[in-house]
């Protein structure tokens, strides 16, 4: 059974490309917040076997839109609304379980994991967010990926982009721009050579691609959600005078391992 999962999982997972692909367009106004273009970086290292997946688009809004949901609680609550996309995005196929160590991805059920992830890891500043979780182990990931790779969201604000002026002649609204970075690297799958890989690329690679564009577009379009464990937001350190790299970066694939 555990040889034969992988493969199980990803034929499922191919299932969903079609309706995937429905739920992930970008370039549209949604609600308050207008989608930019949404853009894919997704490869593999071969010298070491492992593959990366960065999914980018920018999202503008109201500066007071944005500032109301600039908060280390608000990020906590970002990462989990990733988790509660995925499930709903899989149709129910696949769930997420928590307990005091980590986040788990299952297909159905807590005894079949496909991705295990460690607690997450914050920062939060000014003008930049970030959440990582480190992968931990798996039926998707090889042996010696296992305490390896990771998932990780990152966000970007620059304030003072435009105005928006009222429709009805009410006084204009300055405008913000969020730079939205979802991340997955040095990530090594179980289905990791020949045949197997195209397989993987096609499938499960391509999947989280959609997933993430998917993902991305929620967020214009749907409140956060609450977080499960609520404990990190009051505490979460302020890194103020690192703004990060310019909201509109695409990022470069070069010397990613």
């Amino acid at each position: 059974m555990i040889a034969v999962a992988p493969l199980l999982v990803l034929a499922l997972l191919g299932c969903s490309v079609a309706l995937a692909r429905l739920r992930a367009r970008g370039g549209a106004r949604v609600g308050r917040w207008r989608v930019g273009r949404l853009v894919d970086h997704t490869g593999r290292d071969a010298r070491s076997g492992t593959v990366y997946s960065i999914q980018t688009a920018t999202l503008v809004t109201s500066t007071a839109q944005l500032e109301s949901v600039w908060s280390p609680m608000h990020l906590e609550r970002l990462a989990r609304s990733y988790w509660s996309y995925m499930e709903r995005f899989s149709l129910g196929v696949v769930r997420v379980a928590y307990d005091d160590r980590g986040r788990y991805v299952c297909l159905l059920s807590r005894r079949i994991v496909l991705l295990g992830f460690s607690e997450p890891e914050y920062e939060f500043g000014s003008t930049h967010g970030l959440v990582r979780w480190r992968i931990t182990r798996g039926l998707l990931v090889s042996r010696r990926g296992r305490d390896r790779g990771w998932l990780e969201i990152e966000v970007h604000r620059r304030d003072d982009i435009g105005v928006r002026r009222s429709r009805d002649g009410g006084e204009p609204q300055a405008l913000s721009q969020i730079y939205v970075e979802i991340e997955v690297s040095q990530f090594a799958p179980a289905m990791n050579s020949g045949i197997a890989y195209r397989v993987y690329k096609n499938t499960q690679s391509r999947y989280h691609v959609l997933l993430a564009y998917g993902f991305i577009r929620s967020l214009a379009a749907n409140p956060l959600a609450e977080s499960v464990v609520g404990r990190f937001a009051p505490r979460l350190p302020m890194v103020d005078g690192d703004a990060g790299p310019a909201p509109e970066r695409v990022p470069s694939v070069r010397g990613r391992r």
